[in-house]
């Protein structure tokens, strides 16, 4: 596999990874909380890409997705999932009493009500995991940078894994800019319309995802 072919594919990683899609939305919504969440939301992405990864090596993937059925049921799921995880965020900014808004900002870091670490990598993970685009990416995307000559295996681990250490970085860096903003974002107010905001956009996504062919 040549070099080329390398900065062909971390291109296309990258412009994936920047285009707004269900993790943008899940990581940017804990990072908002404080630091730590978005950085354990997006490890729980990463994580779910790494099984997208191993179900491609596998042949899993392929399978997948050319079952009609599966491929709808994998779907179907995937998005009740993200119009669950929207509902949630719409009822937690309604069920704030109006006088919040001008509620003192907690101290730095201060975690949210309700709200774990298991809890936030487990949705980041599951939304991942549930998405059937990122399943797509791996058997429809990444095969045209294979050598057709070379185990195709080796060489989906090998993008595979270059796509995971990508978005770490891009993860990392997305984290720390939308934290500068957690202070803001832990305000009633800011927090409430936040949560309005991506819990629309995770609705949004849950309905489109169900009305793609």
């Amino acid at each position: 596999m040549s070099t080329g072919v390398l900065l062909a594919f971390a291109g296309v990683v990258m412009v994936a990874y920047i285009v707004p899609g269900p993790d943008w939305v899940v990581v940017l919504r804990a990072s908002a909380r404080a630091r730590r969440y978005g950085f354990l939301a997006a490890a729980g992405v990463q994580c779910g890409l790494c099984v997208h990864m191993a179900a491609a090596a596998l042949g899993v993937s392929t399978a997948l997705l050319h079952s009609p059925v599966l491929f709808t049921i994998l779907k179907l799921v995937g998005a009740a999932y993200l119009v669950f995880l929207g509902a949630q965020a719409l009822w937690q900014s309604w069920r704030r009493r109006r006088g919040d808004e001008d509620e003192a900002e907690p101290p730095p870091e201060e975690p949210a009500a309700g709200l774990t670490p298991v809890r936030v990598f487990r949705q980041a993970f599951l939304s991942n995991v549930l998405n059937p685009k990122a399943a797509l990416f791996f058997v429809s995307v990444l095969p045209q940078f294979l050598d057709p000559q070379g185990p195709a295996a080796a060489q989906v681990l090998v993008l595979g894994s270059l796509d995971i250490a990508l978005g770490l970085l891009w993860w990392a860096l997305f984290v720390l800019l939308t934290a500068r903003l957690s202070g803001l974002m832990r305000r009633s107010g800011p927090r409430k319309a936040l949560d309005r905001v991506t819990g629309t956009a995770l609705v949004g996504l849950g309905v489109t995802l169900v009305a793609t062919s």
